[in-house]
This record gives C-alpha cells, sequence and structure tokens, in this order.
C-alpha cells in the first residue's frame, strides 16, 4: 500500500511542477502570427504604403486572398519558397469599396483568416496658382482668396526672412501677404493693394529690406491708409517685434513655434499649423543654447506656455530646446530631411479640403499661401522639383483632400508635380 500510495503522491507532484513551469513561462515564448489588412483607405492613382499581410514573419506560412477580391491594381505579393515576406503593394486604378479575405496558412499552426474592407477614393483636383514672378505670385494667391482686406501685410519678395515672420501673423489676422522689391513697389502688387482697399498696411522689414520709398508709394496708393512699418536690427529682432505688436502682431498666445532663421523651409511649413492655434512662428539662431533675454521676454510677455520646435537639432539645436523645457511644455516635429519634417508638422490637422505643394528648394512662390492655407486651416507641404515624396503622398490619402493646389509655375515645380508623380 505504501509504495503505491507514494507513487501517487508522486505523480501529482510532478502533474503539479510542470503546470507551474507551464504558467511561469512568459508569453512571448509562444509565438502568434495573424493575417492583416492592407489600409483601409486608399486614393487612386496613389501608390499603396507596402504593407506586410502577416504581424510577424513566418518563413514557412503563405498568405492568400480565400474570398473577394483586392481593388484594381493592388497585389498581394512574396513567395514562400524564396523566402520573400508577403506583402501588399501596388497602384489603385479605379475608385469603390472592396471587400476580400485575407488567408494565412501555417507548417504548424491552424490557418486562419481576416476580412478586410478597402475602399479606393478619387484622385483631388489639381489647380496650380502661378504669376509671372515672385511678385506676381504673390498677387494671384491674394486675387484667389481675398475680395477686400482691411489689414494687409507687405514683406521683401527678395529675401525669405521677414515674410517667413509675416506669414503666420497675417494668417491669424485673415489678411493677405504681398512681396514687394527692395527699391520699388512692383505695379502689379500696387494695383492689388488699391483692390482690396486696406485701412492698415504693414510692412516687415527695416529699410534694408524695403525702402522708405515704397512707404511713400504705398501711402500714396491709397488715400488715407495707414501704412506701419516692422522693423529690427536683424531678421530676429524683426519676427519679435512683429510677434509683440499690440495691434498688428499676435501679443497673446498660448502657443508659439519656434522656427530657424536661417532657412525658410520648417518656417514656411510650420505657418499654416502655427495659424490654426492662434499661433505665431518666431525666427531664432537655431545654433543658440539657450534663449536670449529678448526672446524670454516676449515668450513671457505673449503669455506662452507651450513651445512647438520645428525641424532637427541640425536646424534648432537640442541645448536650445533643453533650455526652454522649463518652464514651458516644449515638443519638437522633425524628420530626416525638409520633406520629412512637414509632414511631421502637418500630423496636426486630421482633415483638410485642400493641400498645398510647395517647393522645398526655392522659396518665393509659396510665401504668400501661409496666411491664406493657415485660415483655412489647411497644410502646406513641400515637394521636390518634378515629383512628390512617397511620405507627402500618403498624406494626401489620410487627410482625403477634395483639391491640391501647385504654388508656382512650371520652372518651380514641374509637371510631374502636378500628375503626383511619386519620386
Amino acid at each position: 500500500m505504501k509504495p503505491s500510495l507514494l507513487s501517487g503522491v508522486g505523480a501529482l507532484a510532478l502533474v503539479a511542477l510542470a503546470g507551474s513551469l507551464l504558467a511561469a513561462s512568459p508569453a512571448s515564448a509562444i509565438e502568434v502570427y495573424n493575417p492583416v489588412c492592407p489600409p483601409a483607405k486608399a486614393v487612386r492613382g496613389i501608390p499603396l504604403a507596402a504593407t506586410p499581410a502577416l504581424d510577424r514573419y513566418d518563413k514557412s506560412a503563405t498568405v492568400s486572398i480565400s474570398a473577394g477580391v483586392l481593388p484594381a491594381g493592388v497585389t498581394l505579393t512574396g513567395d514562400v519558397a524564396k523566402r520573400v515576406p508577403y506583402q501588399f503593394e501596388g497602384t489603385p486604378t479605379a475608385t469603390g469599396t472592396s471587400t476580400f479575405t485575407v488567408k494565412a496558412t501555417f507548417e504548424d499552426l491552424p490557418a486562419k483568416t481576416i476580412d478586410c474592407t478597402m475602399v479606393v477614393s478619387a484622385t483631388p483636383a489639381v489647380s496650380r496658382i502661378k504669376g509671372s514672378d515672385r511678385y506676381d505670385q504673390a498677387v494671384q494667391i491674394s486675387k484667389a482668396s481675398f475680395t477686400e482686406a482691411e489689414t494687409i501685410y507687405v514683406a521683401s519678395g527678395e529675401k525669405f526672412a521677414d515674410a517667413l515672420s509675416a506669414g503666420s501673423v497675417a494668417g491669424v489676422h485673415g489678411a493677405p501677404l504681398l512681396l514687394t522689391s527692395a527699391g520699388a513697389l512692383p505695379g502689379g502688387t500696387q494695383a492689388e493693394i488699391v483692390r482690396l482697399k486696406p485701412k492698415t498696411i504693414v510692412v516687415v522689414g527695416g529699410a534694408a529690406s524695403v525702402a522708405d520709398g515704397v512707404l511713400a508709394t504705398l501711402k500714396a496708393a491709397v488715400p488715407g491708409v495707414a501704412v506701419k512699418r516692422i522693423g529690427g536690427v536683424d531678421r530676429y529682432e524683426v519676427s519679435r517685434n512683429l510677434i509683440g505688436d499690440a495691434d498688428v502682431g499676435v501679443p497673446e498666445s498660448s502657443w508659439v513655434y519656434l522656427a530657424s532663421g536661417a532657412n525658410f523651409p520648417d518656417a514656411l511649413a510650420a505657418s499654416p499649423a502655427a495659424v490654426t492655434k492662434n499661433a505665431p512662428v518666431l525666427l531664432v539662431n537655431g545654433a543658440e543654447t539657450k534663449p536670449t533675454a529678448a526672446e524670454t521676454a516676449l515668450l513671457d510677455g505673449i503669455g506662452a506656455s507651450n513651445i512647438q520646435i520645428v525641424g532637427g537639432t541640425a536646424s534648432v539645436s537640442q541645448a536650445l530646446q533643453t533650455a526652454l523645457d522649463t518652464p514651458f511644455v516644449v515638443t519638437r516635429a522633425s524628420g530626416a530631411d525638409r520633406f520629412e519634417a512637414a509632414v511631421a508638422i502637418n500630423q496636426e490637422f486630421s482633415t483638410a479640403s485642400t493641400m498645398y505643394l510647395a517647393s522645398g528648394l526655392v522659396f518665393p512662390d509659396a510665401l504668400s499661401a501661409a496666411p491664406v492655407a493657415g485660415e483655412a486651416a489647411d497644410p502646406i507641404y513641400l515637394v521636390q522639383q518634378n515629383c512628390v515624396p512617397a511620405s507627402v503622398l500618403q498624406e494626401v490619402v489620410r487627410l482625403e483632400p477634395t483639391e491640391i493646389v501647385v504654388l508656382g509655375g512650371l520652372n518651380t515645380l514641374g509637371a510631374g508635380v502636378e500628375q503626383l508623380k511619386a519620386c
């Protein structure tokens, strides 16, 4: 009796021990593979972002469409024999809704399926705003957006810094931004100002950027108009003075966007996003390791509590961000290059009726679009001269705009951009 009793107890102990070992095994030791659907949304003519068909790669698994069909132009690729992972790719060629079932067959696990739906929308209408030169470009943007304007901002079209500072501020005020040469007001710009019948014209920049003679021409063009210059010893002081102005600046804002004044792409892309928060874009020397006394005074003076840095650490240093972390809440939107940085900045937009495409290589043609886009809560993306980065095309899918506006003539942005050709 005793031996059999001991053997029974021993067996129970072994079972208990085995159970405890299994219970102690980490969940990660049990590998789980599942088929996945391709993106639920797509746009006709825009390449699909390649999507794995399994949540984890299994070299012995095969994936297939067991019911229904994929949208025209979309394919499921992969080869188990050649160890090529399965993924969805291609370019949708027709609009509509497709339903289908993705099936994964495993060597040592039961097959699994998932039901999917994919909606392919029509390609947005693409238009272009172009002028005969940078000054006429600004005029054409103004004509497309304004029938009149109580306030107009004017900045140099030869240098980008002052116009970058003016873009977000003009957008907050719902005003157009026009460009001038340093020594003389272009005739087309003058005619547009007369058409808009402003009560106030704000000239952004010192006399080296916009000569006193231009201010005299502005005063003569519109009888009774108030012409106000916002200047400074450099582009950074101009930016601060404009933002802090009680009448034509943004003297109160909980948000401030911080961008390098040494180059144009980050500040240009940031302006519409800033306008949606009634916030200005402040230009800074990105190499600074801490804010200057003047910058701190401005941030405190307008009541800023949140700072959005735009661009990577090569544009605005990590040391400056660290120095701003107290007392502000500081975030950064950046990317591998100026095109990706603009995509990161525009993640704040969850939808948009219009997307603007601007050159990421030259500045003049897009400067005046910043306030227009911002007031309408529409983003500006940067593109190459004759193609659109893949990440920007995926933003078309995400935002579902009904219109895409290309900014500038064919010398600035070629036919490939208008055709939404992928880079």
